[in-house]
């Protein structure tokens, strides 16, 4: 029921004050658990593509001082959320045993492969995470584009402003499609070729439509 309100007012919120619009949904391939890899420019990315996923969950971590006011922790919970401590959120092995485990687990999971929010609205180079959780785990990944996030809320602003956005899903990236011939780093790097090409060619079209 927790879910199903969320669900509802964050529809009202990014509806009416951002005009949000979803393309590429129907690729995403059911009954699977998937890694939606998505490009990261704002606070407001997670709760996006986590909304234009529904009505499948996505697991994602959160820096466990969130989870120390004990409404919020449970509401995060409740929303899919976990929480990483700072010992783990600095152990790349430990944030990935924790993430297969979901993927283990039957869920699909939300993965930046920027690591970090763009401090200025460019792409950030990709960290190899989500490449390994693919090519350990069989999941295939879907990259997303979040749209209008920075112009909305960048770093630098402390409210989202009321800008469009926009959440593209593009192609799904399978082991099936990567040449058995490549040895594990060049397996790695196929998948994040593949991804930055998505990101590239969703991030020209955004500055030819929204210059800055």
């Amino acid at each position: 029921m927790l879910y199903q309100i969320t669900r509802l007012i964050i529809s009202v919120y990014f509806t009416l004050y951002h005009r949000l619009s979803v393309s590429g949904k129907e690729k995403i391939p059911q009954d699977i658990p998937v890694i939606v890899a998505s490009n990261h420019a704002s606070y407001l990315d997670p709760p996006l593509v986590g909304y234009t996923f529904c009505p499948r969950v996505l697991k994602f971590v959160a820096w466990e001082k969130l989870f120390k006011f004990p409404l919020f922790g449970a509401y995060l919970r409740r929303m899919g959320a976990v929480p990483v401590k700072p010992e783990d959120k600095n152990s790349s092995a430990a944030l990935l045993r924790m993430i297969m485990g979901f993927i283990h687990d039957g869920y699909s999971v939300y993965i930046c492969p920027e690591g970090h929010r763009t401090e200025d609205g460019t792409l950030q180079p990709l960290e190899g995470g989500v490449a390994i959780l693919s090519l350990k785990t069989g999941a295939p990944v879907v990259p997303a584009w979040a749209g209008g996030t920075y112009r909305a809320m960048s770093p630098h602003m402390k409210f989202p402003r009321p800008r469009k956005l926009y959440v593209v899903y593009g192609e799904p990236i399978s082991l099936s499609q990567i040449p058995q011939e490549l040895n594990e780093k060049e397996k790695r790097k196929y998948i994040l070729d593949k991804i930055e090409e998505f990101y590239r060619e969703m991030d020209a079209k955004d500055r030819e439509k929204y210059p800055r």
